[in-house]
């Protein structure tokens, strides 16, 4: 091989790899390199105060949420309450998020990070939108999925871009901004200590009603205990039982399903909630009461919507138990609420469902 060959040779290796480097470049475009520490949103915490709308796009689903003084509210679930806490969580974590990567610019790459359009009805994108009194753009991003243990710090990060702008980013900073309704209100809406239900009725519609009561088993006489001059023993904790039920010669599947009842009852989460004019009544209408020692009454109207459960609460008591009666109504007035499939049937129980099957 000449020199002039060798030399030919080398250069066309040269030009090889150059061709090979700017094509791999152009066909990705991804980039490691780190941003300068730049805010996603630099001026967010001098304008959050005039934020007055919160819009989450992903696919078909669109929630609004709307500020009215000093709260925020679901629009689509008549301005409900949304919980205070969500809401504070998104703001604060869109305003302290920093730019720490840069990444792809090419749209048909923006899949990978879940950053494609979130009008799409598939997509796993998200559109947050903030909005000021006058429905002026205060600040608006698309957010993607997050990734795990940021730089060997622990902490999540979020891929981001912003609408308009093809560069793609990773965030420093955990964003949440799910669009249903049920991931922003408050779910719990009643709760009660299941110790101290002590009486419950349910009436279904063709159905008798269930009764159950909380009674407690007799005392041990003093001859029964080792030392006869030993006092009387307490009385065993009381446990609700159902009354006049079952019948002689029926047996329940499980003996402790009066218990299972109080402790469903005791805890009432939902699934979303509507505007209630007035109280459900007629036809197809369930009721639940529950009495409590020591305090409220508060009775539980429930009615079928298709297959959604629709549940409305009312309470009532005199002093004390007066007082916590008006918290809950505060609560509760002028709302119904869809209950989970699984709370409904775990409340709504007819008695054939509570019966063991007969043997053979």
């Amino acid at each position: 091989m000449t020199p002039r060959t060798f030399v030919y040779l080398a250069i066309a290796a040269a030009l090889s790899v150059l061709f090979a480097v700017v094509s791999f470049a152009s066909n990705n475009q991804w980039s490691t390199g780190k941003a300068a520490g730049d805010k996603l949103f630099p001026k967010l915490v001098s304008e959050a105060s005039q934020i007055a709308t919160i819009e989450v796009r992903q696919g078909d689903s669109m929630l609004v949420l709307e500020r009215a003084g000093g709260s925020w509210g679901v629009k689509s679930s008549g301005n409900y309450p949304a919980d205070p806490s969500k809401v504070r969580t998104l703001l604060v974590a869109l305003a302290e998020a920093d730019l720490i990567e840069s990444k792809t610019r090419r749209p048909d790459r923006y899949a990978v990070l879940e950053l494609e359009d979130p009008a799409d009805k598939s997509a796993k994108s998200r559109s947050v939108r903030l909005l000021g009194a006058k429905g002026h753009v205060i600040g608006e991003v698309v957010i993607g999925k997050k990734r795990l243990d940021l730089l060997g710090t622990g902490k999540s990060g979020t891929y981001v871009r912003k609408p308009g702008d093809p560069q793609t980013w990773l965030a420093g900073a955990e964003l949440d901004a799910p669009a249903a309704a049920k991931d922003w209100l408050k779910t719990m809406v009643y709760t009660a200590d299941a110790a101290k239900i002590s009486r419950l009725t349910i009436e279904i519609p063709g159905e008798e009603a269930l009764r159950i009561a909380r009674e407690a088993a007799p005392a041990k006489d003093a001859k029964e205990t080792k030392d006869a001059k030993a006092p009387p023993a307490d009385p065993a904790p009381a446990k609700l039982q159902f009354t006049g039920f079952p019948a002689a010669g029926k047996k329940l599947k499980d003996a402790s399903a009066a218990e299972g009842i109080a402790r469903a009852l005791a805890a009432i989460d939902i699934e979303d909630v509507r505007k209630l004019d007035a109280p459900p009544a007629g036809a197809g209408i369930s009721t639940v009461k529950i009495e409590m020692a020591d305090g409220p009454t508060t009775t539980l109207r429930l009615r079928k919507d298709g297959d959604a459960h629709w549940l409305a609460i009312a309470a009532a008591g005199e002093g004390e138990a007066g007082k916590a009666a008006e918290a809950i109504n505060q609560r509760t007035q002028g709302w119904e609420f869809k209950l989970p499939a699984a709370k409904a049937d775990q409340i709504l129980k007819k008695r054939a469902d509570l019966l063991d099957a007969p043997a053979g």
